[in-house]
C-alpha cells in the first residue's frame, strides 16, 4: 500500500489504495467498483473509467482494515489521466461520526517505516 499526506487540505489526507464502491445518484449513473488514490476525514480520489460528471452526487462505500466507511458526497474535480480514465476527487457531504473516526485513525497513524 502507497502511502504519502498530500498538503494544502482542510483535513490531512493520505495516499493510499483501499478498495471502494461508487454509486453516482442520478438516473443511470454510472456505478462500480475501483481503488481510492487518497483519503481524508473530508473525501478521498479514486480511479474511474467512465465520466462522473463535475458535483455528481454519490454514495462511497471503502474497506478499511476491516470496516467498510460509508459517504455521501460530490464530484469536486475530474482529471483525465494519461492512461484513460479520470481520477475524481470527492468531497464528503455525510459521514457518520464513527467513521469519520475510523478515517481519522487510518490517517493520522504513523506510517511503518
Amino acid at each position: 500500500m502507497a502511502q504519502g499526506h498530500l498538503r494544502k487540505r482542510r483535513f490531512p489526507r493520505l495516499r493510499v489504495e483501499q478498495p471502494l464502491f461508487i454509486e453516482v445518484l442520478e438516473e443511470r449513473g454510472p456505478q462500480g467498483f475501483s481503488r481510492t488514490c487518497s483519503l481524508g476525514e473530508g473525501g478521498c480520489s479514486f480511479r474511474s473509467e467512465e465520466d462522473i460528471g463535475y458535483l455528481s452526487l454519490m454514495k462511497v462505500c471503502i474497506s478499511l482494515a476491516g470496516h467498510v466507511v460509508t459517504a455521501d458526497g460530490r464530484a469536486v474535480y475530474q482529471l483525465p489521466q494519461d492512461s484513460g480514465g479520470y481520477e475524481v476527487g470527492v468531497e464528503f457531504l455525510r459521514v457518520s461520526s464513527e467513521d469519520r473516526q475510523h478515517i481519522r485513525q487510518i490517517v493520522t497513524a504513523p506510517s511503518p517505516r
